[in-house]
C-alpha cells in the first residue's frame, strides 16, 4: 500500500509542478470552462458554477464536462447540496478538465480515475 501511495505523492507533486509552469505561460481559455471575469451574461447561460477542493474555487463548467459519467461520480462522492461540489485537490482538477475535454476516457477504467481524482 505504501508503494502506491508514493506514487500518488509524487505524481501529485509532478502536477503540482506543471500546473505552476502552466500558470506562467500564457494559455487560451478552454471552450468548457471559462474564468468567470471572462464571461458576459449570454455567455454564462450554459455554464454552472463548480467549487473545487477546501479552498472553494470556482470554475464556469459547461453542461457537456458535466454531464461526464466521471464528473458526474466525482460530485456525487464529494456531496450533494445547492451547488456543485467536487472534493479534490485544485491541479487535480484542472488535469481532469484537459482529460476530459482532450482524451475519452474508457468505461472500464471509470472506477479508477474516479478513485484517483477524489480526495
Amino acid at each position: 500500500m505504501a508503494k502506491g501511495s508514493n506514487k500518488l505523492t509524487k505524481l501529485k507533486s509532478v502536477l503540482k509542478k506543471l500546473n505552476s509552469f502552466n500558470n506562467k505561460q500564457s494559455r487560451p481559455t478552454s471552450s468548457s470552462v471559462v474564468a468567470a471575469s471572462d464571461i458576459d451574461d449570454e455567455s454564462s447561460a450554459n455554464l454552472q458554477p463548480v467549487y473545487v477542493g477546501k479552498s472553494r474555487r470556482r470554475y464556469l463548467i459547461s453542461s457537456d464536462i458535466i454531464d461526464n459519467p466521471l464528473f458526474r461520480e466525482l460530485v456525487e462522492r464529494s456531496g450533494e447540496n445547492d451547488t456543485i461540489n467536487v472534493s479534490c485537490e485544485v491541479v487535480l482538477f484542472e488535469h481532469l478538465l484537459w482529460m476530459l475535454e482532450n482524451a475519452d476516457p474508457q468505461p472500464e477504467s471509470l472506477e479508477e480515475l474516479v478513485e484517483f481524482y477524489a480526495c
